[in-house]
């Protein structure tokens, strides 16, 4: 009973891998390189009106 548990969970994590391929195997194209994160300026520190 417990070697069937651990087979069905076996073959439930083969499934998912296969079905969550990276593509390689099915022929997909790769997906398209990301975009360069914007260049951001700093924000000032904030100024002290009262002493």
């Amino acid at each position: 009973m417990k070697a069937l548990r651990i087979l069905v969970m076996l073959s439930a994590v083969a499934g998912g891998v296969a079905l969550s391929s990276c593509g390689c195997c099915t022929g997909e194209e790769k997906p398209p390189e990301l975009r360069p994160m914007p260049q951001f300026n700093d924000v000032p520190a904030p100024v002290e009106y009262a002493k």
